[in-house]
């Protein structure tokens, strides 16, 4: 019997720490819960940035490098790709920064800014297929690994990444100052572009327009509904010890509040099928949206397609779909 009581207790043991002392940890320090958050230390080992055609890519491309925004006294060294559309071939063989940016400067086609969900980096393969498809359409895709992840050194915070992702942004508006730019961001990513384009419209700054490809309303709810909380949600005290704590250090990600600010295009595209985001939090986006008058074209894929999180690229329509909400979004510009 005493043993039978002894296997119990310890049987129980595992469940006392995940029920009681993960959350406490939490609570005590948020920052560790902010690391779990952004996943920067989810990377793929001794990987190599500089060839972008060892990793598919098809197109000409540059791999470089821009110094991001002082924070709390550290300014981190961005890696970035640059990647030209598809059939435009240097004269030059070997492409510098400085060739780059003459080559985006007389090329006049359109640029889009690439902002990736949290884990890995720019080099991760769904991400590549969809500067691909972007390359064939015939932008320029400026893909950015925030502080801390890929090769960009720093830790990230939400004012960190977001500050990062205007780096870019201006650093692409110096260059091509009246070139037509869209904004894209995917999971995380659609919380940073959120928060950059809402910046960038209250200084009358906008972009052309801005992609949310698998969006989420607020960090609480992404939080609420995310797999990796389902142990805990039935804690009474999960507010309390784990998002509130989130939220007081300076991770908010509120996306539904943000977006009301944007007064560019929006187009969002999410997968019914998301196991990640549920679409629900997409809709709730998008009725936030609405609610405040934004323009938003909504573009759900039915569950039967498999798209999942983060495949929606794959859909064959999506070309054509982003060709014509661009070509409306340059005109209503004009219009402005």
């Amino acid at each position: 019997m005493k043993s039978f009581v002894r296997t119990l207790v310890w049987s129980f043991f595992p469940l006392l720490i995940l029920y009681t002392v993960a959350p406490l940890l939490v609570y005590i320090f948020p920052h560790f819960m902010q690391h779990l958050f952004f996943l920067n230390f989810v990377k793929f080992p001794w990987r190599e940035y500089h060839n972008l055609t060892d990793h598919g890519v098809d197109a000409k491309g540059l791999n470089f490098y821009i110094d991001g925004p002082l924070m709390d006294g550290f300014r981190p060294r961005l890696g970035l790709w640059h990647i030209m559309p598809d059939g435009l071939t240097p004269n030059q063989a070997v492409l510098t920064k400085e060739i780059a940016e003459q080559i985006l400067k007389d090329d006049h086609r359109p640029v889009v800014i690439y902002l990736h969900g949290n884990s890995f980096d720019r080099t991760t393969r769904h991400r590549i297929e969809l500067y691909k498809i972007l390359s064939k359409m015939g932008y320029h895709v400026f893909a950015l690994d925030y502080r801390g992840y890929g090769d960009s050194t720093g830790r990230p915070t939400e004012a960190g990444i977001v500050a990062d992702s205007r780096a870019v942004f201006d650093y692409v508006k110096r260059l091509v100052p009246d070139r037509p730019l869209l904004v894209w961001g995917h999971s995380m990513g659609t919380g940073v572009a959120t928060s950059l384009v809402a910046q960038l419209s209250q200084q009358d700054n906008n972009p052309t327009a801005l992609v949310l490809e698998s969006p989420f309303n607020n960090l609480r709810d992404v939080i609420n509904n995310h797999p990796f909380s389902a142990p805990f949600r039935f804690l009474p005290w999960f507010d309390m010890l784990v998002i509130q704590p989130l939220i007081d250090s300076g991770l908010v990600m509120q996306s539904d509040h943000r977006i009301k600010q944007i007064t560019c295009p929006i187009l969002v595209f999410h997968a019914a099928d998301d196991h990640i985001i549920p679409i629900k939090l997409g809709r709730k986006l998008v009725e936030a949206a609405r609610n405040s008058g934004r323009d938003v074209n909504f573009v759900e894929f039915d569950t039967s397609r498999a798209y999942f999180h983060k495949y929606i690229h794959r859909a064959p329509e999506v070309p054509k779909i982003v060709t014509e909400f661009f070509k409306t979004s340059q005109s209503q510009n004009k219009v402005i």
